[in-house]
């Protein structure tokens, strides 16, 4: 009987430390998922508070340039102040990432953005044409794919109620270290060289997701063709 008891002591004990084992294994799970959501809403935070007033805040100091063309001391000093801010903001960008936790990611940008234009094409009468590069990469992250798409949503939206296009191409490129997106219409022209005119929100909205991912939108009338050209440049990360 003593014998018999030990056997099933020692039995009690393993089940009783095997129990332990997943408990602490639950625990453990349980404080990674709570880490993982609070640096999300840290990264929520930092982006709503002060990512989105920093890129503002580029945007601005690049319209206050446009008004201060003439006074070649204050455009340089301001391109001081915006390359301080970018760099500020390219390190905050940085530790998004990390916080977020963001995989690797988007396969389907391309494949998306196909079905932007045949959309586009459909509804407008819009001839819509895509050339993507070879050299564009396989993936990019969430944070890229998401705000260059909306990019060249605005772009179209734009070419639809202001350009009076017959035709726009879209280009995905890449260079360097760099991936350059261009949404090229034939139309009249958003903006014209040499206007004093501010640019709308549509054209705001897309530089700031350009600043954002820390790279830059240029906008200008092709003298050629006829028509804008939108060019954002995103280093890839």
């Amino acid at each position: 009987m003593a014998s018999q008891w030990r056997v099933n002591g020692w039995g009690g004990a393993g089940l009783e430390e095997e129990g332990e084992g997943q408990s602490v294994v639950a625990l453990d799970e349980l404080a990674r998922r709570a880490e993982s959501e609070v640096k999300k809403r840290l990264a929520r935070e930092l982006h709503d508070s002060v990512a989105q007033i920093l890129t503002a805040m580029v945007v601005d100091m690049e319209n206050f340039k446009h008004d201060q063309a003439e006074r070649e001391s204050v455009v340089r000093k301001v391109d001081d102040l915006q390359g301080s801010t970018r760099e500020v903001l390219s390190n905050l960008r940085e530790l998004l990432y990390e916080l977020r936790e963001e995989p690797s990611h988007d396969h389907s940008f391309v494949h998306r953005i196909r079905g932007l234009l045949s959309s586009f094409e459909s509804s407008t009468g819009i001839r819509s044409k895509l050339s993507v590069s070879a050299r564009w990469p396989a993936m990019l992250s969430a944070a890229m794919a998401y705000n260059l798409y909306r990019i060249v949503e605005e772009a179209l939206a734009n070419v639809r109620l202001h350009s009076g296009a017959g035709s726009v191409d879209v280009k995905l490129g890449s260079a360097d270290s760099v991936v350059v997106l261009t949404v090229h219409d034939d139309g009249r022209g958003v903006l014209r060289v040499g206007s004093s005119r501010r640019p709308g929100m549509g054209m705001v909205g897309m530089e700031e997701r350009a600043v954002l991912l820390g790279g830059r939108l240029d906008v200008s009338s092709d003298a050629h063709r006829g028509g804008t050209v939108v060019t954002a440049t995103v280093p890839v990360r």
